[in-house]
């Protein structure tokens, strides 16, 4: 998406959080503090948003775990990406689907109501897919971490912030554990470079993928 083509989008977006914030209020719209700040900004996409549109244009298939109420995923499915998110909060979820059939993206955006290790198909063909965690700071459990991780290994790459993977990781060495313990999973980790402030997003290749290619 270029400039112009975010400027519109971000402006159709603006629009709906205001009139379900008018409509429904914060709380049973699914909007947290996150999503009014947004609203108060005028900016919809974040800077890794706009840096993770522009390393996924091209993506022919995206699962995007914890969607929230998919202001990227949306973003992903304009850009021409088949796109499946997973959104567990009912009221996320309520706000993701409205804002889905608002941009009429029926055909290359689905969105699961359920965990994402829980909700994926056995079927799904996600060798030659991309997966995204993005701001996913659920505190997660010891068996939620072991599900994910597991459910990793299916996909040709894995996209996550080492800083919000699970829970929120403000010190470099909780980064650290985080990416020595996905070495160990079997997985080869690239930095990505992304220029946005407190952020630390990886690309994770299951290496018994390469080896199997």
């Amino acid at each position: 998406m270029d400039e112009a083509a975010i400027a519109a989008y971000e402006a159709v977006v603006l629009a709906f959080l205001a009139e379900r914030l008018a409509a429904m209020g914060s709380d049973a719209g699914g909007l947290a503090n996150f999503y009014l700040r947004k609203l108060e900004t005028g900016r919809v996409l974040s800077r890794y948003d706009r840096e993770l549109l522009v390393l996924l244009a091209g993506e022919a298939s995206i699962v995007h775990a914890g969607i929230g109420i998919g202001q990227l995923s949306a973003a992903l499915a304009l850009q021409g990406s088949e796109v499946l998110g997973f959104e567990v909060d009912p009221r996320r979820h309520g706000a993701a689907e409205a804002l889905r059939l608002r941009l009429a993206l029926r055909e290359r955006y689905t969105i699961c109501a359920a965990r994402f290790a829980e909700g994926l198909a056995p079927d799904f063909a996600a060798a030659g897919a991309t997966l995204l965690f993005t701001n996913v700071v659920a505190s997660w459990s010891e068996p939620d971490y072991a599900a994910t991780i597991a459910a990793m290994q299916r996909f040709g790459r894995t996209i996550l912030d080492l800083a919000r993977f699970g829970e929120a990781r403000p010190e470099p060495a909780d980064r650290a554990m985080l990416a020595d313990r996905l070495r160990q999973a079997g997985f080869d980790l690239r930095p990505l470079g992304f220029r946005a402030q407190n952020t630390e997003f990886v690309e994770a290749r299951p290496l018994h993928l390469a080896k199997d290619a």
